[in-house]
């Protein structure tokens, strides 16, 4: 039997255009239609939601969280993802990475069998498009929350155990490019389709160019472990800001990243070009406390998260929450930066043929939110997966 449903009413965002009373119709999963109410045929025996007064827009996705309402990644479970995938979907979030750390090689190989088997079941709440690996294979002079046990050179037996492990379902792989066997590990990825992004690197700028013209085309987590810029050595950073070839995440909990720091690189980049993501651990949506972060101790105080040593460790950002801060503290449209968090992580890992906007053939991925980014609901390929 047929599902068909209908959105109605409310201000819905599109690639093109806004639409004023605009309309949204979505069948088995997918969107059939998008127009004003003139240009839609309402379709027999629907059935109608109605968004009066709010923003109809494509759901966020996070494609860098470690975990959220008191769950982790590094668990290794289907539960553990299950319950993220509900937490996140509760603030507007339809898709996610799944976020490794630094970890003994068997807890990485269980994390990713974990993401794989939360693709294959599905969630209760955001879908899982697959695993982002950060680290293991970064720089120790960087690795900033990442436990230094850990912390390792690239070996082609591990990468090759991890993505066979994962099916092959790994999306993204945050590397130094200036360690020993980066180079090899960048065609590797490469060669996969999985995107090699730089990260927790004390690259220099001749480095980084290096890694770009590899195949690196993503920056984790841009100015937070990474070589600062210098008029005379512009480092990572330098490279991030003016090379178009690479995505930049922004992790907008203005603990991170300054305001001003927040306005560079949205200007230089382009607003194409930067992806908010939430680097978020267990303990967003939870109360201050101690946490884990991998193996590692976390200590949140008034929302930060800071190891025992008081480096950052990961945020208590939520999607929902990185759009509003990134329109009060870069001074961009409502429409600017939900394109920040739902169509340019989808280009920065080739999921935009399916996801990223409201366009017909795509999934019925949507988030219905008011002026304020509070979170009405939220459904995934047309289930709706959170009410308020």
């Amino acid at each position: 039997m047929r599902k068909i449903s209908v959105i109605k009413n409310g201000t819905v965002i599109t690639p093109s255009r806004t639409i004023k009373n605009g309309v949204v119709i979505f069948e088995d999963g997918k969107i059939t239609a998008v127009g004003g109410e003139s240009d839609v045929k309402m379709p027999k025996g629907a059935k109608v939601m109605d968004a009066s007064g709010k923003t109809v827009a494509p759901g966020f996705i996070d494609i860098h969280i470690h975990g959220g309402g008191g769950r982790a990644v590094m668990e290794g479970s289907y539960e553990a993802i299950n319950e993220i995938a509900k937490f996140v979907a509760s603030h507007g979030t339809t898709a996610f990475l799944p976020t490794t750390v630094s970890a003994p090689r068997d807890d990485l190989l269980k994390a990713v069998r974990a993401v794989k088997k939360a693709m294959e079941r599905g969630t209760e709440g955001a879908e899982v498009l697959g695993a982002h690996l950060e680290g293991p294979f970064i720089n120790p002079e960087k690795r900033g929350a990442h436990d230094a046990e850990y912390v390792r050179l690239p070996s082609p037996n591990e990468i090759k155990e991890l993505l066979e492990a994962a099916s092959h379902t790994v999306k993204i792989v945050t590397l130094a490019p200036e360690v020993n066997g980066s180079k090899e590990l960048i065609k590797e990825l490469r060669k996969h389709g999985i995107v090699a992004s730089v990260g927790h690197s004390n690259a220099t700028y001749r480095e980084a160019v290096d890694a770009v013209k590899l195949g690196v085309t993503h920056a984790a987590h841009a100015f937070n472990e990474m070589r600062s810029f210098h008029q005379r050595e512009p480092g990572v950073l330098g490279t991030v800001l003016v090379h178009d070839e690479l995505t930049a995440e922004l992790i907008s909990d203005n603990i991170h990243v300054h305001p001003v720091a927040m306005k560079l690189l949205v200007r230089t980049k382009g607003t194409d070009k930067v992806v908010l993501v939430t680097d978020a651990i267990q303990a967003a949506g939870m109360p201050d406390g101690k946490y884990k972060l991998g193996k590692q101790d976390v200590i949140v105080k008034k929302g930060v998260c800071r190891l025992e040593s008081g480096e950052l460790a990961g945020s208590t950002l939520t999607m929902d929450n990185a759009v509003r801060n990134t329109m009060k503290s870069v001074g961009i449209s409502l429409r600017t930066a939900i394109k920040m968090a739902t169509t340019n992580p989808t280009v920065a890992i080739s999921v935009d043929k399916n996801k990223g906007s409201l366009e017909p053939g795509k999934d019925a991925d949507i988030a219905i939110i008011d002026d304020e980014v509070n979170v009405y609901m939220t459904i995934v390929k047309g289930k709706v997966v959170h009410k308020a």
